[in-house]
């Protein structure tokens, strides 16, 4: 859908990378927008920048795996903006290590906030969007929900699980007149790699080396994200794939399946060498 003028935005997880980009590019457009984050502290530091670049702003804090704080932001941005033009679902975490090795409540911490966290989002917001008859959803998920990367099995998991709600979401919210996006950037420059909860011991430090090795080296930042999300809303575009080696290997996935398979393997004996892990099978 075409953005109106100063469009109206509830945007999770906005208080750093991503989350903050988006809000910015919303400032260029004079956006009022509901910055929201776990963090308040955060989320105000966005707001702030918001007022600079043009735009308006209210921070809110928000734990996205609590469904009564996320009915809660609902009524603030009824209250506030009276409306909504754009639902963001952004807030992200992720982990990383082998299944079976990888702690069962790092898989619950994953799920609650990447997965749990978008189906509150839209549980909550899509009632306000259909008494609208307009508006539209934004759900961020990852190549990694696309592509399946070794070592990211609750990240993995969280991300394809997002991309299906939102294909489950277009189907019933297009006939409405409600547009429905999902992005899926593969690695750009955030501070999520940093945060990643990895296994204690020497290989588990390696793996987050590696991470933050490939995040740091991306050429892509959060600002080329978010221009190519805004892009896509506004040209109704549901699957949002900015990178091209992203849109390449999924290509690839849906010409041959097994042939990205293979892909996976290949990555994993490369983060098995830089871990100084043995062979595989």
């Amino acid at each position: 859908m075409r953005l109106p003028e100063r469009p109206r935005a509830v945007i999770t997880g906005a208080g750093s990378g991503l989350g903050r980009a988006l809000c910015l590019a919303l400032a260029q457009r004079q956006g009022r927008v509901l910055v929201s984050d776990v963090n308040e502290a955060e989320a105000r530091e966005t707001a702030r920048r918001v007022g600079q670049a043009g735009g308006e702003a209210w921070a809110v804090a928000c734990d996205v795996t609590r469904p009564e704080q996320v009915d809660a932001l609902v009524r603030e941005c009824e209250r506030v903006l009276g409306g909504v033009d754009l639902v963001v679902n952004n807030a992200g975490v992720a982990a990383a290590g082998e299944v079976g090795q990888l702690p069962l409540v790092e898989w619950k911490r994953v799920l609650d906030v990447n997965l749990w966290g978008v189906i509150h989002g839209c549980h909550s917001f899509v009632p306000l969007l259909r008494r609208q008859g307009s508006g539209h959803v934004l759900n961020v998920a990852s190549a990694a929900g696309l592509l399946s990367a070794p070592f990211l099995a609750p990240y993995n998991a969280s991300k394809a699980a997002v991309v299906a709600l939102s294909e489950t979401l277009l189907a019933e919210l297009k006939p409405a007149g409600i547009g429905v996006s999902v992005v899926c950037p593969t690695f750009f420059r955030t501070n999520i790699a940093a945060a990643w909860l990895v296994g204690p011991d020497e290989a588990g430090q390696r793996l987050r080396e590696l991470a933050a090795t490939l995040v740091d080296k991306s050429p892509v930042g959060p600002d080329e994200i978010a221009r190519a999300c805004v892009r896509g809303v506004e040209e109704d575009e549901f699957y949002v794939v900015p990178m091209r080696v992203g849109r390449w290997l999924w290509r690839l996935k849906r010409l041959s399946p097994e042939r990205i398979a293979q892909g996976g393997r290949l990555l994993e004996k490369l983060v098995r060498s830089r871990m100084g892990g043995g062979h595989t099978r």
